[in-house]
C-alpha cells in the first residue's frame, strides 16, 4: 500500500512538472522568433535561349533576358523581355544562314521569332548556334540524332479514374543495342497542339537492347492551372491520339531532366536545389536537335 501511495505522488509530481515546463515553453517561444530580412543583390539579366531544329524543319530560336528572382512580373510587360535586332546563326557544317527576325501575335501580345527557311534540319547532322545580342555572344552545339521509331501504340481501359471515360495508352519500343539513347515525347489529343509530358525525357540505362511495354501519360500544358484529378495523365474514349517520339542528344536530356524536377518540386522549401543543366554557353537555356517519329491512334467512344 505504501509503495503504491509512493509511485501514485510521484506521478503526480511528475505531471504536474511537465505541465509547468510546456506552460512556460510555450510563453518563451514566441520571444525566440525573430524576422530575418535578406537583401538578394541584383543579378545582371543574361541571355535566355530557346531554340530547336528538328528533322524537316527550319530552325527557330526565341530570345529573352533572364530578370532577378524575386522581381515583379507582369503579363502585360512580358514583351520587355524579348530581344530585339540580334545577330543569329545556324552552322551545319558545310552552310550557315542568319536567321531573320519575325514577329508574332498571340491573345493580343507580340513576341518575335528568330527562323530561316533556308535552312532544315537533317538526321545525323551536328548544328552549330551563335548568337551577338546586348554586347555578348552566345553559342551553342546540338545533334539531330537518328530517329527511335516506337513498335506500336494500343489502348486499355484505365486502372486510374473512370473506366467508362479514361483509356491507358500502351506502348512498345525495341532500344537499340547500343548503349545512350535519348528520347523526349509530347502527345496530342484530336485538333489540339502537342504538349511534353509531364516528366517528357527518358534514357536508355536501365532498358539498354530490350523491347518493352509501357504506359505513356498525357502531355500536359503547362500553363493550365487545373488542380489534378482522378485520370488526368490519361485519354478519353473517342480521342484521336498521335505520339510525337523524338530522339535527342545526352546534353538535351540532362536539360529537360533537371528542368523538369525543378518545375516538379513547385518551390517547396523541402524540395532538393536543382542546378539546370543548360548547354548554352554564355547564357541561359537550350538549343536542341529532334528527330521526330508519329503514332497516331483512334481511341472508339
Amino acid at each position: 500500500m505504501e509503495i503504491w501511495q509512493i509511485n501514485e505522488r510521484s506521478c503526480s509530481i511528475v505531471k504536474r512538472a511537465l505541465f509547468y515546463l510546456l506552460t512556460f515553453a510555450f510563453y518563451l517561444l514566441p520571444s525566440c522568433t525573430k524576422d530575418i530580412n535578406i537583401t538578394l543583390p541584383h543579378q545582371e539579366p543574361q541571355i535566355v535561349v530557346e531554340g530547336h531544329i528538328e528533322t524537316g524543319t527550319p530552325p527557330y530560336v526565341i530570345l529573352t533576358r533572364s530578370s532577378d528572382f524575386y522581381s515583379t512580373f507582369y503579363l502585360d510587360s512580358i514583351v520587355n523581355y524579348f530581344i530585339h535586332g540580334a545577330v543569329v546563326k545556324v552552322f551545319n557544317g558545310t552552310d550557315s544562314v542568319t536567321l531573320d527576325e519575325i514577329f508574332l501575335d498571340t491573345a493580343g501580345t507580340t513576341f518575335s521569332v528568330y527562323t530561316s527557311f533556308a535552312m532544315v534540319g537533317e538526321e545525323g547532322k551536328t548544328y552549330s548556334l551563335s548568337i551577338e545580342a546586348d554586347g555578348k555572344k552566345v553559342s551553342s552545339i546540338t545533334t539531330i540524332p537518328p530517329a527511335l521509331p516506337l513498335d506500336s501504340i494500343w489502348w486499355e481501359p484505365s486502372d486510374i479514374g473512370d473506366a467508362d471515360t479514361f483509356v491507358n495508352l500502351i506502348c512498345r519500343y525495341t532500344d537499340p543495342p547500343e548503349l545512350g539513347q535519348y528520347v523526349r515525347y509530347f502527345t496530342k489529343e484530336n485538333s489540339q497542339p502537342f504538349y511534353p509530358g509531364f516528366n517528357s525525357v527518358f534514357e536508355d540505362a536501365l532498358i539498354n537492347g530490350t523491347t518493352f511495354d509501357f504506359t505513356l501519360d498525357r502531355g500536359v500544358d503547362r500553363n493550365d492551372t487545373t488542380t489534378f484529378y482522378p485520370g488526368y495523365f490519361k485519354f478519353r474514349k473517342g480521342d484521336t491520339i498521335t505520339v510525337k517520339w523524338c530522339a535527342i542528344d545526352q546534353p538535351q536530356f540532362d536539360f529537360w531532366r533537371t528542368l523538369e524536377f525543378e518545375l516538379g518540386g513547385q518551390g517547396s522549401p523541402f524540395a532538393s536545389p536543382v542546378i539546370i543543366q543548360s548547354n548554352i554557353v554564355g547564357g541561359l537555356g537550350i538549343w536542341g536537335g529532334y528527330s521526330p517519329d508519329y503514332k497516331t491512334l483512334i481511341v472508339p467512344k
